[in-house]
């Protein structure tokens, strides 16, 4: 698995290309990110959905446009729970899907603090967002049964999501 976890001081500029989240030959996301000052601007291409196994949340702040494609962000209706039963769906397209959306971009763009637990549910032909995001907070991760565990300990025990079905 590529991709960084780690949270603590950036170096002041920094420039990601092309980075393949999940498996190299299967990504789940391709990203493109710049940091300037702690501070980072982010492209991603999603190919399929987040782990929809239990909900995640992130390490800073973020502010997320859909430029193309759409997907629902997914959030716990009760906190510190699997997904289960215990979901709702905020669905969001992207700003150039139609020109009804560039115009009007409110269901195109969605904040979250970093705290927010939540996953991505993707659909067949992905989506291509802008994400801008503060400085970290803290270290992100999966909550699990009311605790949250860290990315390489959760996927230790619970490995990547492979299967195509799961998109």
């Amino acid at each position: 698995m590529k991709g960084s976890t780690n949270t603590s001081k950036f170096k002041r500029f920094q420039i990601r290309w092309a980075e393949k989240l999940g498996y190299e030959n299967d990504p789940y996301l391709i990203r493109w990110t710049f940091i300037f000052f702690g501070y980072s601007m982010r492209i991603h291409h999603w190919i399929k959905s987040d782990d929809r196994r239990f909900f995640h949340d992130h390490s800073s702040d973020l502010l997320s446009i859909v430029l193309k494609g759409k997907y629902d962000n997914v959030v716990p209706i009760r906190s510190n729970e699997s997904p289960a039963d215990n979901i709702k769906k905020c669905h969001v397209e992207g700003i150039f899907n139609s020109f009804g959306h560039f115009v009007n971009m409110r269901k195109s763009i969605w904040f979250s603090k970093a705290e927010q637990q939540h996953y991505l549910d993707i659909p067949k032909g992905g989506a291509w967002t802008l994400m801008f995001e503060g400085r970290p907070r803290h270290k992100w991760g999966f909550y699990v049964n009311g605790h949250k565990w860290r990315p390489l300990r959760y996927f230790h025990k619970y490995g990547i999501i492979q299967d195509s079905n799961y998109q």
